[in-house]
C-alpha cells in the first residue's frame, strides 16, 4: 500500500482519537446533566438531540478541521505529525463533505432511539440514514486508495489534494 495512504490513515486515527476524547467528555457532561435534571436521554426528541449534537460536537470538530487545514500548517495535528499537507481548493467544502456522512449517521441514531423508545417499527428512511453514510465512507476510503492518498471523492469535489511535506 502507498506510503501516503498509510500516513493518511494514521493521521485520521490520531485526529479522530482526539475527537473521541472530546466526545467522551461531552458524554460524561451530558450524562451528569441528564442525571441532575432527571431526564431520560432516550426521551429527548430526535430533532432537539440532533441540534444539540450538531452544535456541541459536529460544529466544533468541523471548525477544528477547517481552521487547521486552511491555516499556515495546512493540516490537523494528525496530518502535521504524519507530514501531510492539504493543498489548494475549498477547505470548507472538503470538510463539509467529509463530515456530512457522520452527521447523517448521527441523525439516524437519534431517530432509531426515538422509535425504539416508543416501541414502534423503525421506518425505512431511518435505516437509509444509518446505512447510506457507511456506504459513502467506504467510497471515500476506496477513492483514497485509488488515488494513492493524494485525493478522495470529497477532495476532488473541493479541488483539494494532499501531499507529503
Amino acid at each position: 500500500m502507498n506510503k501516503l495512504v498509510i500516513r493518511r490513515l494514521l493521521a485520521g486515527m490520531i485526529d479522530y482519537g482526539f475527537v473521541m476524547i472530546y466526545a467522551m467528555i461531552l458524554l460524561a457532561f451530558f450524562s451528569g446533566l441528564y442525571f441532575l435534571i432527571q431526564v431520560n436521554p432516550a426521551e429527548v426528541h430526535p430533532l432537539l438531540a440532533q441540534g444539540m449534537g450538531f452544535f456541541v460536537l459536529t460544529l466544533p470538530v468541523f471548525f477544528y478541521f477547517f481552521k487547521a487545514e486552511s491555516g499556515s500548517h495546512q493540516g490537523t495535528f494528525g496530518k502535521r505529525l504524519m507530514r501531510i499537507k492539504v493543498v489548494s481548493g475549498s477547505i470548507f467544502i472538503r470538510n463539509f463533505l467529509k463530515l456530512l456522512p457522520w452527521e447523517v449517521g448521527h441523525a439516524g441514531v437519534h431517530w432509531m432511539i426515538f422509535y425504539a423508545e416508543k416501541g414502534q417499527e423503525v421506518p425505512l428512511w431511518v435505516w437509509v440514514l444509518l446505512i447510506l453514510p457507511q456506504l459513502v465512507m467506504l467510497l471515500y476510503w476506496a477513492s483514497i486508495i485509488i488515488y494513492k492518498g493524494k485525493s478522495s471523492l470529497y477532495d476532488l469535489v473541493a479541488k483539494c489534494f494532499l501531499h507529503q511535506g
